[in-house]
């Protein structure tokens, strides 16, 4: 490997259906022109043709039509070389037809593939396309989607370069290797099946662009699945899957494609265990500063019961349930409900039910069940108290913190930078409580008196937020 390359970014792209729709307006025409042209006894419908682009490779679907009533048929030779020879002789014509046809303006490029390809060579990206069809077809059609000057900056793996046509990885692994880039940093563009298979048994993340002649076909190995890359302006795509940290609009750009290749985070027992006890420490450690927070227009139990409540959550730490994520939350909420006083048991006690209830009977949380469980946990916090944002509560913080924490994930960022970001939304937004009037609790009683000071609840969401901030890379390391 050479050292520039080895911290560079590849965007490698499949020919035909990706940089053009190829397959119905030209490999498909040139097919069946070709026929009428040696006089053989086929043409292939569109439905046919389905069936044919399952074979990789344009030498390997003429020889597809082999049988012994189609030789017969057609008055080939019987021995198996002259049979060889007449299919190199008709794929020698059908490129020639195919490059005419892209010539004249026939294959219409895909939408999008301009434009991606322009902006991940002006980024630095290196670009390549790996195809199995003829090397001829792949750079007439390249130059003719792309342009002649992007197209100088591609290169090219095409034809019989590799023992094995798709599915088999050989195209890609041989495209890794001569580009010197590592596969975590590769992204491909594919639009079959094959394609798919082959990108994958190389070790490289893919998207899928579907066309008519694959859209039914199974890409569950994709991290992406799109009707088009698109173009601002054109018609948005559709998105039909996505298993990454891509979030995608109107079009697919830049960035989707380099959040597709980083694997999502998710969280397991361990780091649910490590949120719990950070939760409860904070709690303990803090029972005066909550308390004197709480006692300037409160009742000033606040510290008192929260330290309390998980306190004991702390002593009988060992003896929780943990079947899995949900019972251990579970199990947590009935603690807390049960021995912290006021009203603050039931709402943290709620919280943790509903974050339970959510999670259920999993052992591993994907970055949209974290949401979806902080989200149940305010709705709950909420019904609990009949309270809201703006009321001067712990809301006032963990819903500003949660909406970071689901924008972070859509961004692509990590859980370290996803809980910085949360935890100043957290500080800022309990800080702002100082200019609020308290609407519930203790606190409402003092009316206008209540505005100067802060809430502790919010104070304490925020706290809790930057000590899990400062610890959790700690956990990485």
């Amino acid at each position: 490997m050479t050292g520039p390359a080895v911290r560079a970014r590849a965007l490698v792209l499949d020919c035909d259906g990706v940089l053009a729709d190829t397959e119905r307006f030209g490999h498909l025409v040139a097919f069946n022109q070709t026929f009428a042209e040696f006089g053989l006894p086929v043409r292939w419908s569109v439905a046919d043709y389905q069936e044919k682009v399952l074979i990789g490779g344009g030498k390997e679907r003429l020889a597809s039509l082999l049988t012994p009533e189609f030789v017969a048929a057609a008055g080939l030779p019987a021995d198996a070389a002259g049979q060889q020879a007449a299919v190199a002789a008709w794929h020698r014509r059908k490129t020639a037809i195919y490059a005419e046809l892209v010539a004249a303006g026939a294959v219409p490029p895909r939408p999008g593939i301009a434009r991606i390809v322009a902006e991940a060579l002006a980024a630095g990206w290196l670009v390549a396309v790996a195809s199995t069809s003829a090397e001829p077809s792949v750079r007439v059609t390249l130059e003719r989607a792309v342009g002649a000057g992007s197209a100088r900056a591609v290169t090219v793996f095409a034809g019989d370069i590799v023992p094995r046509k798709k599915p088999a990885p050989d195209i890609y692994v041989l495209a890794l290797d001569s580009l010197g880039v590592p596969a975590d940093r590769v992204v491909v563009v594919e639009d079959s099946r094959n394609g798919l298979q082959a990108a994958t048994g190389a070790g490289l993340t893919c998207m899928i662009t579907v066309n008519d002649f694959t859209a039914a076909e199974d890409f569950s190995e994709a991290a992406l699945v799109v009707s088009s890359l698109g173009d601002p302006g054109g018609e948005p795509i559709t998105v039909l899957a996505n298993r990454s940290r891509a979030t995608p609009g109107a079009w697919i750009t830049l960035a989707d494609l380099t959040s597709l290749g980083a694997p999502m985070p998710t969280a397991d027992l361990g780091d649910v265990e490590a949120v719990v006890r950070t939760i409860a420490t904070v709690a303990v450690d803090n029972e005066k500063y909550f308390g004197d927070l709480d006692a300037v227009v409160g009742d000033g139990d606040f510290g008192y019961s929260m330290a309390r409540g998980f306190e004991l959550v702390l002593q009988g730490w060992d003896d929780f349930d943990r079947t899995d994520i949900g019972t251990f939350l579970k199990k947590i909420a009935i603690v807390i409900t049960s021995r912290i006083g006021g009203t603050s048991g039931p709402i943290w006690g709620t919280a943790f039910l509903r974050a339970g209830t959510t999670a259920g009977s999993a052992d591993r949380l994907e970055p949209a069940q974290v949401v979806a469980m902080l989200r149940a946990s305010i709705e709950g916090i909420k019904a609990r108290g009949k309270s809201d944002v703006g009321d001067k509560t712990l809301l006032d913080a963990l819903v500003p913190a949660v909406d970071t924490i689901e924008e972070q994930i859509s961004a692509g960022h990590d859980t370290a930078a996803t809980l910085r970001a949360a935890a100043a939304t957290a500080r800022e937004h309990a800080e702002a409580t100082r200019s609020m009037q308290a609407m519930r609790g203790r606190a409402s009683y003092t009316g206008e008196r209540s505005i100067g000071t802060l809430d502790a609840g919010a104070i304490a969401v925020a706290l809790m937020f930057e000590v899990l901030a400062d610890e959790w890379p700690k956990r990485q390391s």
